[in-house]
């Protein structure tokens, strides 16, 4: 492996791990905002951009965008986050230089008609209503609505009344601002050449630099416990969301122990929730927790969804868990599951040219230059089971926010009548 990392004069970022066993190349140019950037008249905007840029640019069309990647068997597609907006492409090794010239034209020369984005508009607001839809979409972003702070809380998608009113200029303007050569990274896996390297740097060379870097935001969660509830006519199930904060990915030692934690605790059939919960007392067919972690702060959240008569008993069966984690620690043989699967699926990352882009393009994002393979695996050797017991007692024990998603028709639950979730 052969590892590059560039920082340009204008603030643009290069990062590569070339992978000479492969005939593949995958590629992004990972714009560092999104909807953590907004402001609220405009919220969207960011994800609005990321459909934009697809229906033209100067020189393309929306067909010439995406057909001469897709006729070789390559892949194209983006997403945008609360922190960055990613563009990528995956293509055989050949093609390598023609999918960044067209990933760099899409990112750099978009058309923005009035007549392709209101149509893209009609789109998203389909997807918004797509997701407001969908209980498990729903739960999260109401939760995060509430729990995190203003700039964190607002959904990616937006809200369908500033999605309806965004004008061309708000996306122009909103566009000029942000992408500039110093909130642009290239990150590359693959197959590929110092052709690539040199000529990715000539394009992001002519980039100009805004002075107003964006600097990496992190979530401020509430700090009093939120009970939030919505019924819904069309549920069967209750579904329920728990959240509490958890390490940002800057305070290492933390965010190492409680990664371990998270997987041995909810990752995995072989994880406490899912054989313990679903498998023994078979009260619940999805459950599963989550480590969402930025610069300076992050969220550990359990999700489940079970049946109205059986919420307290879920309840009670999470409490118990978690009150025997804090009073005994793990055991030696979960320590062991939670540290080689972590380690195992790190190296299994190293298997796709996508998987490895993933794996350090959001640490880039978020926290500049990523620790390499070796020194990633380093940090998960190193962890001791006092480690990880230290990090439960100080994220897991207190009061918890509690999101649920109810059915319409009244019920009977000690849990409800509570309105608490305490360890």
């Amino acid at each position: 492996m052969n590892n590059q990392y560039i920082e340009l004069p204008n603030g643009a970022v290069i990062i590569g791990e070339r992978k000479r066993e492969t005939r593949t190349v995958s590629m992004a140019f990972a714009i560092k905002v999104g909807s953590a950037d907004e402001d609220d008249a405009i919220s969207g905007v960011s994800h609005f951009i990321e459909h934009a840029l697809f229906k033209g640019t100067l020189r393309r069309n929306a067909f010439e965008i995406k057909e001469p990647i897709e006729r070789i068997g390559g892949s194209l597609n983006a997403y945008t986050g609360r922190v960055s907006t990613v563009y990528y492409a995956k293509v055989p090794d050949t093609y390598a230089l023609e999918a960044m010239e067209i990933l760099f034209d899409l990112i750099t020369s978009p058309r923005f008609d009035e007549a392709s984005l209101d149509l893209e508009r009609g789109v998203i607001l389909e997807e918004i209503a797509s997701a407001e839809d969908d209980p498990y979409d729903r739960i999260y972003d109401m939760t995060i609505e509430k729990v995190w702070d203003r700039d964190f809380g607002r959904p990616i998608l937006g809200y369908h009344n500033t999605v309806q009113g965004l004008q061309r200029t708000n996306v122009a303007d909103f566009y000029g601002h942000k992408y500039v050569a110093n909130n642009v990274v290239f990150a590359v896996s693959g197959n590929y050449g110092a052709d690539l390297l040199k000529s990715a740097e000539e394009k992001l060379l002519s980039m100009r630099k805004n002075e107003s870097t964006i600097t990496p935001k992190s979530p401020v969660i509430s700090k009093e416990p939120l009970w939030i509830v919505e019924k819904r006519k069309d549920l069967q199930q209750v579904h329920i969301l728990l959240t509490r904060d958890a390490p940002g990915r800057r305070y290492k030692d933390d965010f190492d122990a409680f990664k371990i934690f998270n997987t041995l605790f909810g990752s995995g059939m072989s994880s406490i929730l899912f054989h313990n919960i679903r498998e023994e007392l078979g009260m619940v067919y999805n459950i599963n927790s989550e480590f969402v972690s930025y610069a300076d702060s992050g969220a550990f959240m359990i999700n489940a969804t079970t049946s109205p008569k059986n919420l307290d008993n879920l309840v009670d069966s999470l409490k118990k868990e978690m009150d025997t984690l804090i009073d005994r620690g793990v055991t030696e043989a979960q320590f062991t599951y939670g540290k080689e699967r972590a380690r195992g699926k790190l190296l299994m990352s190293t298997e796709g040219t996508l998987l490895t882009l993933s794996r350090f393009l959001d640490d880039v994002v978020i926290c500049g230059k990523p620790d390499s393979l070796e020194d990633l695996i380093t940090r998960i050797d190193r962890l001791t089971i006092d480690d990880v017991n230290a990090s439960i007692k100080k994220y897991i024990a207190g009061k918890w926010n509690v999101s649920l998603l109810l059915p319409e028709k009244k019920q009977r639950s000690r849990f409800l009548s509570e309105e608490s979730f305490e360890i």
